[in-house]
């Protein structure tokens, strides 16, 4: 019986072994013969594959390099079958279309909002200034909601130990102050009244805050830490540091870390950056019962905005150059490096329990100390900030660098970075740069008429750009060199070339048919600050083929100097004993 079966199972299993090879000799009959077919039709478009790519190269040695290079940028790029193109002038670069006002709007809505400033953190909130308002989300970033809607500027938000208010610094009655406003929202209530500037630091406890004031500056040098309670108003009071910037206590109050020499992060408007002068701060521990000090070891460096957590002092720190976060235990008295960024410095530092918080690259981060995990924190900022909208704007009082056009009929101007014309009488005005996104400056028109040249950083790099005085035309870009600034550039009598200076104290031609730039001279004496301008004062001479400028000499006087453009010589005219400035040829040359 058994037998029967297994031989009844083999006979089955040869079917279907023999219907497998059978149906696996048509499947690859039938490929072969698609194969055939597919070499057949590819021979049969070869030769047309061949004559477009030939067209293609032909075409493409006709074309503009900036042209070719964000046509392959794009066709290298796209996914899905869907490449990427900007918009330019209110229209798409790739079809031209013009886009509606509110679609623009809606394809430039960012997913993720940078540039969020001083945070600060509790057990469930984190609080950041955007816009110079206060905002404050979920730990997580999540759900971010406006506190403040002051026109005025408002930093430094602080967390209450509690967490259930925020004290910051704001300028709503027209003097800079400390507030404090629950986290729940409401009205600010002022806390500070004294004409001078109270920049907040921190809480005391839930009912105290403190802050750097310079109301003492008739008897100090340098500001001072004040405290207030924020149930009694007008109970300022000294703290027992004599003069300090920034300060935060240990958990007990016996301790102060705190700086005396001003913070150079907080100077703006002034380079600090990697700073080693003689004021650079260094934080020190003051003890309150032995008025002892104890100073965190630096190494050349600016070290700021101690704060105390624990057994230990974290702070922000050039040592390294770029600005990371370290920590100093006040046990072991060692210096530990907790993060190590190589681009962008730390701007920012606040914590609580085990929680630090900072923004780096204009985005909000916590680093978590039981395991020094850095979180990014991605917040979305969904607001109607008032001057993101469209508006009408006076630009009288803002108008720079003016020139005429050639036969006298039109003005030229830059304002608030756009680059406009104006008629003299009869006419309309012009926007010709009518790019809100970018800066253009140092406008300039050729002799001919034909262009209107100006510097504009539209594209990621300052460019030289030449617009048509309609501007109905795409412009034309061309490169200047590989440093980053460039200042005036000017055209020659016969329209053909345009001389620029850079920052680093060289000057420049271009010529216009062939894109070449040419270095005229450096000036590597001069110990020229604030370059802004063109400071070689250049002049062209009435046929375009002299170039005079001054440059210093090494006994420090600006002397004039000829460039000949055909020769690429240079010669001195003017003996150097004295200063000469401002070189301008006669028309008669």
């Amino acid at each position: 019986m058994r037998i029967k079966e297994a031989e009844f199972e083999i006979r089955n299993k040869t079917e279907n072994y023999d219907t497998t090879v059978g149906n696996l000799e048509y499947s690859k009959n039938e490929l072969e013969g698609k194969k055939k077919e597919l070499e057949t039709i590819t021979s049969e478009t070869q030769k047309e594959e061949d004559a477009l790519l030939a067209k293609a190269a032909e075409a493409e040695a006709n074309i503009e390099e900036r042209l070719v290079k964000v046509y392959y940028r794009l066709r290298n790029s796209f996914k899905n079958g869907l490449a990427v193109v900007s918009i330019d002038r209110d229209s798409c670069s790739g079809c031209h279309n013009k886009i509606p006002a509110q679609m623009q709007s809606e394809i430039r809505q960012p997913q993720e909002t940078l540039l969020l400033r001083n945070p600060s953190i509790s057990a469930n909130n984190i609080a950041f200034v955007y816009g110079g308002d206060i905002w404050i989300a979920d730990k997580s970033g999540a759900n971010p909601r406006r506190l403040t809607t002051n026109p005025g500027v408002e930093q430094n938000p602080m967390f209450s130990p509690d967490g259930k208010k925020v004290a910051f610094t704001g300028n709503y009655d027209g003097n800079t102050d400390v507030y404090v406003i629950p986290v729940t929202g409401g009205e600010p209530k002022r806390i500070t009244y004294h004409p001078s500037s109270d920049v907040l630091r921190g809480w005391l406890n839930n009912d105290e805050v403190y802050y750097t004031t310079s109301r003492d500056f008739t008897y100090a040098l340098s500001p001072r830490l004040y405290s207030s309670n924020i149930q009694m108003s007008g109970m300022d009071k000294a703290l027992i540091t004599p003069e300090a910037t920034q300060g935060s206590p240990s958990a007990d109050g016996r301790y102060w870390a705190y700086i005396k020499n001003t913070d150079p992060t907080e100077r703006d408007r002034v380079a600090f950056k990697r700073y080693r002068g003689g004021g650079m701060p260094t934080i020190w521990i003051f003890d309150t019962k032995t008025k002892e000090i104890e100073t965190i070891p630096n190494v050349k460096s600016n070290d700021v905005k101690p704060l105390w957590l624990g057994t230990k002092v974290y702070f922000l720190s050039d040592r390294d150059k770029i600005v990371n976060i370290f920590s100093y235990d006040t046990k072991t008295k060692k210096v530990e490096k907790l993060t190590d960024f190589k681009d962008y410095d730390v701007r920012s530092l606040n914590g609580n329990g085990n929680d630090l918080i900072f923004e780096y690259a204009g985005v909000l981060n916590i680093l978590n100390l039981n395991g020094n995990k850095i979180t990014p924190l991605h917040i979305t900022v969904n607001t109607d900030v008032m001057y993101k909208r469209p508006y009408y704007k006076d630009i009288k009082d803002d108008i720079r660098y003016a020139t005429l056009s050639p036969t006298g009929q039109r003005a030229l101007f830059e304002a608030r970075g756009e680059i406009f014309t104006v008629p003299k009488e009869k006419g309309e005005a012009r926007n010709l740069s009518n790019s809100p996104g970018s800066h253009e400056r140092f406008p300039d028109w050729s002799p001919n008429g034909k262009w209107v040249s100006y510097i504009s950083d539209k594209n990621g790099t300052y460019q030289l750009v030449l617009m048509d005085q309609f501007g109905k035309d795409q412009p034309l870009y061309f490169n200047l060199g590989e440093t980053n600034f460039y200042f005036e550039p000017t055209w020659s009598p016969d329209s053909k070339k345009l001389f620029y200076n850079d920052a680093h104290l060289n000057l420049y031609y271009i010529d216009i048919a062939s894109k070449a730039v040419v270095k005229v001279a450096d000036d590597k004496l001069s110990g020229q600050t604030g370059r802004v301008s063109n400071h070689f004062q250049p002049s062209w001479s009435p046929d375009s083929k002299w170039i005079s400028f001054i440059r210093t000499l090494e006994n420090g006087a600006p002397a004039v100097f000829m460039y000949n453009l055909d020769t690429k010589k240079t010669q001195q005219i003017t003996d150097g004993m004295s200063s000469a400035r401002s070189t301008a040829f006669s028309q008669d040359a």
